[in-house]
């Protein structure tokens, strides 16, 4: 069983403000088998330092095994584990223990790599405290070290992965930008050609014949709208945000006025509520609007369609909402309606490539927001975005 520390150089405190180190070290001293479990139950590694007497150091068992060594194998002394840790971190650990024994306010507590038995990095987090004589002076150092190895390969592969993520999707915007440029020009003669052959033979040869031109250029037709869309689509990742002063409200106007004719055509009443002036990309605020209001137009199937629109505010997010009152969602594909080219209904039901609620996430996200769907089938929906409050200019 280890013997408790020495006692050679301490001096029983005189002052009420040392009453809990007096009462602390009583206790180590009576019970010798609680300094026994702090010393070898405890996952930390513990150490002790005599000031006034350097060469005086002790480390737990711990301290040396979380290291691969047993504790006869290294000497108690400062130069051990000196000779082991990584030398940018000796120095700041050194600069660091410096500067607590000038401040007694600044924490002795930092992460350090030290080098293994086996020659493999070991990440530590040092703590320390300074006891001090009733001068101020420091005369011992009390702390222990915490094995975070594990904790900080998990960090590391975490961040690797996040680039490779990040990489990756600028990968795939990139050729998805590529691609779809590279298939406009072939596929605009396809069209043309498809386009000609109606023109020129339409009713002279067979109705089978007349139905295959007309299925090729249907769809050629729809293979446009998905390259627009998909070069859409990427051009909002690829395009660097132009944060400035934007006035939601009157962007929403302006969407409202270009969407005059579809809104009349169905006779939508639109109710705009006081929006917010925000820091954030003009153009792609446009974009949001106007594909989160065109869905609620187009699923409007109720005998008085409306759509409402407003914001919200919190001590974090502004909150963007738009309602329909249109046919809804079943809310196990509230999820899905957000991914790239996911549709809820045939293509001869309600037009569209199913792209632009996925623009609408791209969009919300990379200002820092998220987005969702409340909804149930025949009861409407309510699409809402939240963004951080700190774009927030005024009210």
């Amino acid at each position: 069983m280890m013997k408790p520390l020495s006692t050679e150089h301490y001096q029983p405190p005189v002052s009420t403000e040392h009453y809990l180190k007096r009462e602390l070290y009583d206790l180590v001293q009576k019970d010798v088998e609680l300094f026994e479990f702090l010393q070898n139950g405890s996952l930390d590694g513990m150490w002790y330092w005599d000031l006034e007497h350097p060469d005086h150091e002790w480390m737990s068992p711990q301290f040396w095994r979380l290291l691969g060594y047993e504790p006869e194998e290294m000497p108690h002394l400062a130069s051990s584990w000196q000779t082991i840790i990584h030398p940018e971190d000796r120095e700041l650990a050194i600069a660091n223990f410096n500067r607590h024994c000038r401040e007694p306010n600044y924490p002795y507590d930092q992460i350090v790599r030290y080098q293994h038995k086996d020659g493999s990095t070991v990440w530590v987090r040092c703590r320390g405290l300074a006891i001090r004589d009733q001068a101020g002076k420091p005369i011992r150092m009390l702390g222990a070290h915490t094995d975070i190895t594990t904790l900080k390969n998990t960090e590391q592969q975490l961040q690797q992965s996040n680039l490779d993520l990040m990489r990756s999707n600028q990968e795939l915007s990139q050729f998805a930008y590529v691609a779809s440029h590279d298939l406009q020009e072939p596929l605009r003669k396809v069209k043309s050609f498809a386009e000609l052959l109606s023109d020129r033979y339409q009713g002279e040869l067979d109705e089978s014949a007349d139905r295959y031109i007309r299925y090729i250029t249907d769809g050629a037709i729809r293979m446009q709208g998905l390259i627009d869309d998909l070069l859409n689509y990427s051009r909002v990742g690829r395009v660097e945000l132009n944060r400035q002063e934007t006035n939601l409200e009157t962007i929403t106007q302006q969407v409202i006025e270009d969407l005059e004719t579809v809104i009349e055509n169905k006779n939508v009443n639109i109710s705009l509520k006081a929006l917010p002036t925000i820091f954030a990309d003009s153009t792609q605020m446009r974009q949001l609007f106007q594909n989160l209001l065109s869905n609620a137009i187009k699923y409007c199937q109720a005998d008085v369609p409306t759509v409402q629109i407003w914001a919200t505010q919190d001590n974090e997010n502004w909150t963007f909402s738009v309602q329909d009152n249109g046919i809804g969602i079943d809310p196990q594909f509230a999820e899905r309606i957000f991914v790239i080219f996911q549709r809820l209904h045939n293509r001869d039901e309600y037009s569209g490539t199913g792209i632009g609620l996925a623009i609408c996430k791209k969009i919300v996200e990379r200002h820092g927001g998220q987005i969702w769907v409340n909804s149930n089938e025949n009861q409407g929906s309510t699409f809402s975005f939240t963004l951080p409050i700190n774009c927030g200019i005024q009210s």
